[in-house]
């Protein structure tokens, strides 16, 4: 969590991954907790966290990951996982009309040790970030302020290679 020690303020995209961060606290995923804020002209529209559908059994409930036992990797066995991810959850929250034009701010947390995990969208969610008409992504890439890269939506990666499952 960004914070000042000095009067200066919060730059206003550490304020928005900061909120991404505390949602992604609220996440149930056992793996990567992931949490995304949409914003549309400095009003915050919509936010969202990984995890199992409304009203069914998270991992953090079970109490194990089917993707952890395989020991699979960021874009591996996205299907056997019982998470809705944190951008598709903020987005599903949002007519498009809402969506076109807005920023989407992701930040990932490892839940071993509450460090930041280097904030990106799989292929399914950077088609859905581009299809919403998200202008800019905004993602957290590691501890302290302006630690963040931009994407422009278009140029998010939303195919995965064949090489690369």
């Amino acid at each position: 969590m960004v914070k000042m020690l000095s009067g200066d303020r919060v730059s206003k995209v550490d304020t928005y991954l900061n909120c991404a961060e505390v949602f992604a606290y609220r996440s149930t995923c056992l793996k990567r907790k992931y949490g995304a804020v949409i914003v549309k002209d400095d009003v915050v529209i919509s936010t969202g966290y990984n995890g199992a559908p409304r009203g069914f059994e998270n991992c953090c409930d079970i109490g194990t990951c089917p993707r952890i036992e395989r020991n699979l990797h960021q874009g591996e066995g996205y299907g056997m996982c019982r998470a809705i991810h944190a951008e598709a959850n903020a987005l599903l929250n949002c007519s498009r009309q809402q969506t076109m034009g807005a920023d989407l701010y992701l930040t990932g947390i490892n839940p071993k040790d509450n460090s930041i995990h280097r904030a990106k969208p799989c292929p399914l969610c950077a088609r859905s970030i581009i299809q919403a008409g998200i202008n800019n992504v905004y993602l957290r890439v590691g501890e302290g302020a302006d630690n963040y890269e931009v994407v422009a939506a278009k140029n998010l990666k939303w195919v995965q290679e064949a090489g690369e499952i």
